[in-house]
């Protein structure tokens, strides 16, 4: 080898571990960063820890732009946020806006991933948006993530709260869904809460095999009130 390609070589060499150095930091970095999970550890976050996971999180996303999961990371804060703003109708518009935003990112990153979409089409939702880009990104989520349990839990939510705008083949692929996720005993009360909660348990009554999981869909509208 002569020395301009053993030049070369060693470059290329170099640059490949700048990369990864670069990526590990980066991973390392969002690791440290992750939004809270639920809302006692929403609770927990003080202004000064926000402030902390999105200087990470922003951080990470510079030293390796073209991953969708950094930009999933900061629409998933974006989100809790606008939950946690309450009653502060312009701060959580806000917060959703950026949540919704940064979920698109993510998409144009990695336009595969089922996950994205669906948080997408939540973001969609929660700003009343109901037209045909939430529905298409809802569709994305339910056909790329067929077996991604978390994805098909939100898929299914925002299904059921715009069941009525839905096209007869979404509404096919949301039951194949619920049909799939039924099949998980830890989410068969979630999923008869989420359907009650938006006054579509009749989809859930039409799929439902065991007298066990009707009595328990019954005793939760018993419980709603309606």
């Amino acid at each position: 080898m002569n020395r301009a390609a053993a030049a070369m070589s060693a470059a290329g060499c170099f640059a490949a571990a700048v990369l990864a150095l670069a990526w590990s930091w980066a991973d390392l970095t969002v690791s440290v960063a992750r939004a809270p999970e639920n809302a006692k550890s929403l609770a927990q976050m003080t202004p000064d820890r926000w402030q902390q996971a999105f200087e990470r999180l922003y951080q990470a996303r510079a030293l390796d732009p073209l991953n969708a999961r950094y930009a999933a990371e900061l629409g998933r804060h974006y989100a809790w946020l606008a939950w946690r703003s309450g009653g502060v109708a312009d701060a959580a518009r806000a917060y959703r806006r950026r949540s919704r935003a940064a979920y698109l990112e993510s998409i144009g990153r990695r336009p595969s991933w089922g996950y994205a979409w669906a948080n997408y089409a939540e973001s969609r939702l929660l700003q009343d948006d109901a037209e045909y880009g939430t529905r298409l990104a809802l569709e994305r989520a339910l056909v790329l993530a067929p077996l991604e349990t978390k994805t098909q839990l939100k898929s299914l939510l925002v299904a059921f709260s715009i069941w009525d705008r839905l096209s007869e083949s979404q509404r096919a692929k949301t039951v194949a869904s619920l049909r799939r996720a039924l099949l998980v005993d830890e989410n068969v009360e979630l999923i008869f809460r989420m359907a009650v909660h938006t006054g579509r348990e009749h989809i859930v009554e039409g799929v439902l095999t065991h007298a066990r999981h009707r009595e328990l869909l019954n005793r939760i509208v018993a419980q709603s009130g309606r």
